[in-house]
């Protein structure tokens, strides 16, 4: 049984994640990544000029510290060819980052989001500009603030936010 303590920290964090949602707004929602197909990537990257995306881990590939779905992984592979792919996760998981390695898909741990200079060394390492890319991540603040946060340079182009209104993971452009 949950403390008061533990349960008013919930009901904040609840509140807070509803202020957000008001304040922050992604470009699209989805419940998962697998709901973006080939032909909704192949459409952005058309209509928006999109040439790289950058993918969080924790909640947005994978649930808790679980490994990554199968269905998750098949998706990453079906956008090999089409976007250049960096993950960015404020995490540190080390067979994470080995699978990814294996995968010849660049990984940047422990990414401190949602400060810029890591989006911008992913946007570096993919040798794109940042309004050439497209972020997918699950947290309001951490992916979707620092694509929104008013800047004249180096503002990232679109954001995917998945889940639900409260807890969804982001796409962003």
């Amino acid at each position: 049984m949950k403390s008061i303590d533990e349960l008013v920290a919930e009901k904040l964090i609840d509140l807070v994640h509803l202020l957000l949602a008001k304040l922050i707004k992604p470009d699209f929602t989805f419940r998962s990544v697998t709901d973006i197909d080939e032909t909704m990537v192949d459409e952005i990257k058309r209509k928006y000029g999109i040439e790289g995306i950058i993918i969080d881990v924790d909640d947005t590939l994978r649930k808790g510290f679980n490994d990554i779905p199968k269905s998750h992984k098949e998706w990453i592979e079906s956008l090999k060819g089409k976007l250049k792919i960096t993950i960015l996760s404020n995490g540190m998981d080390q067979v994470i980052e080995d699978y990814f390695k294996e995968q010849g898909i660049d990984y940047i741990g422990f990414g401190m989001k949602p400060r810029k200079k890591n989006f911008i060394k992913a946007c570096q390492r993919m040798k794109v500009k940042p309004e050439q890319v497209m972020v997918v991540g699950d947290e309001l603040f951490q992916d979707v603030w620092r694509r929104q946060k008013k800047q004249n340079e180096n503002r990232i182009n679109k954001m995917i936010l998945l889940g639900t209104l409260q807890k969804s993971t982001i796409l962003s452009f």
